[in-house]
């Protein structure tokens, strides 16, 4: 195995070479930001209450998917503009959930303290298994939704 240095002089040559040291303000980014996610799960009833009851998002649509006219295809509401979406393909059995190169890691929510307060406090009440790490005044929550997709609430610390 590798000495961290290793890994350490390998983040600095990406700084270096990569992080701008303009202002953010100053170098125009071509997007605006991200308008959804869209992820797979296995049971559309079980997800949406997952997000609507554990962590307060609210469903906006519910639709057919355009490339599949068995799968449905929800939008939640994240706050901020944003939204997750999720897909179900009944009719291609249940899928596994793959780690690895190409994955995704996690998703990661914005959240005031006040907010991020009222989630753990519904985590603590429902009973679902969660992490903190730091406070809920500068910290982040971790929970896995019901396909075992990992969630982060943060404040930003």
């Amino acid at each position: 195995m590798a000495q961290l240095s290793v890994y350490q002089q390998r983040r600095e040559e990406l700084k270096q070479r990569y992080v701008s040291a303009e202002e953010p303000a100053t170098r125009p980014v071509p997007t605006r930001g991200v308008d959804h996610l869209a992820l797979i799960c296995s049971d559309l009833e079980a997800t949406v209450r997952f997000y609507t009851e554990i962590l307060g998002m609210r469903l906006t649509k519910v639709m057919e998917n355009r490339d599949e006219p068995t799968s449905t295809h929800i939008f939640l509401d994240m706050g901020g503009g944003n939204q997750l979406a999720f897909f179900d393909f009944p009719e291609k059995g249940p899928a596994r959930t793959v780690r690895g190169v190409g994955s995704m890691h996690h998703v990661a929510l914005k959240a005031q303290p006040e907010q991020l307060r009222a989630i753990l406090a519904t985590l603590q009440e429902k009973q679902v298994p969660h992490s903190l790490h730091g406070s809920a005044e500068s910290g982040s929550v971790y929970v896995r939704d019901p396909d075992d997709i990992l969630v982060e609430v943060t404040t930003g610390y």
